[in-house]
């Protein structure tokens, strides 16, 4: 590993392995994605139950990428034959071995799957995690190890955020009159752009995420089919109702846990985006 996705690996260790914090408070907006629909989003095309990526999921093993604590292991493991995963975290590794006694846990370098089998895997997946790491040499590097721990004819669906204008964000909710609907974007300098490298990054879990916009569409596909032979690309929408956090603006319209009202009007996404993934290139 080279001296800068070390130094980006060291930042990350760091801020999952916070002692003060519960691995709750470092997941994260934990209510919201207890509510989201990820089974669906993750094992079926386009979020359509007529469309499984898995002929018999009850007989697949499947990996998560980026466990966290083992949220999603555990809703995983009641549709898979077996779920198991890894994480940077020591403290994120504890926590899952001890919730998901079922699974193997690996511990991460940060740029791989730990110690998972090499060809074991029928399924490999990520929610809210790959869309944390704002360094494109640390993503493809994991994505050289999921190639590594599926089987030849192995799939996997990867989570990120997505926004229609990225790297542009709104400003304000936009002003309207019976004429005319003005809607005012700023150029996002937080966030990464899927190729940047932000190796120097001060932190992660939303302080340094990566993104892309509609633009970006055709590069981030092809760059993805590096390891895939088939890639598929689709949106979840979670900007309806969203709150304008500046100033007096809107208030928020849907719930906070509502599937389609995640964040704030301002924020750097507007959807999540979903690669279903064929064909990994052995």
């Amino acid at each position: 590993m080279s001296d800068y996705l070390k130094q980006y690996a060291s930042m990350q260790k760091l801020f999952y392995d916070e002692p003060s914090q519960t691995v709750e408070d470092l997941v994260g907006n934990y209510d919201y994605h207890e509510n989201f629909p990820y089974e669906t989003h993750l094992l079926h095309r386009y979020g359509d139950i007529r469309k499984p990526v898995l002929a018999d999921p009850a007989r697949a093993r499947g990996f998560e990428i980026g466990c966290g604590e083992g949220r999603m292991i555990r809703r995983m493991a009641r549709l898979l034959r077996q779920v198991d995963g890894a994480d940077i975290s020591e403290k994120m590794v504890r926590a899952a071995r001890s919730r998901t006694p079922g699974s193997e846990i690996f511990l991460s370098g940060g740029t791989d799957c730990g110690g998972a089998p090499s060809s074991s895997y029928d399924f490999a997946y990520c929610a809210i995690s790959l869309q944390h790491i704002c360094v494109h040499d640390t993503r493809a590097a994991i994505l050289d190890d999921v190639v590594r721990i599926l089987r030849p004819d192995g799939c996997a669906t990867l989570q990120f955020f997505f926004s229609r204008y990225y790297p542009y964000c709104r400003t304000a909710a936009p002003p309207a009159n019976e004429s005319f609907l003005l809607d005012v974007h700023h150029l996002d300098r937080l966030h990464a752009r899927w190729f940047e490298n932000r190796w120097d990054a001060a932190g992660t879990n939303s302080v340094c995420d990566v993104a892309f916009g509609t633009q970006d569409i055709p590069e981030v596909v092809g760059d993805v089919g590096r390891w895939f032979g088939e890639v598929e690309l689709w949106f979840h929408d979670i900007s309806i109702g969203r709150p304008d956090s500046r100033g007096n603006g809107r208030p928020r319209i849907l719930p906070e846990v509502h599937p389609n009202c995640h964040g704030w009007e301002d924020a750097w996404f507007t959807h999540m985006a979903f690669f279903h993934l064929r064909e990994p290139r052995k």
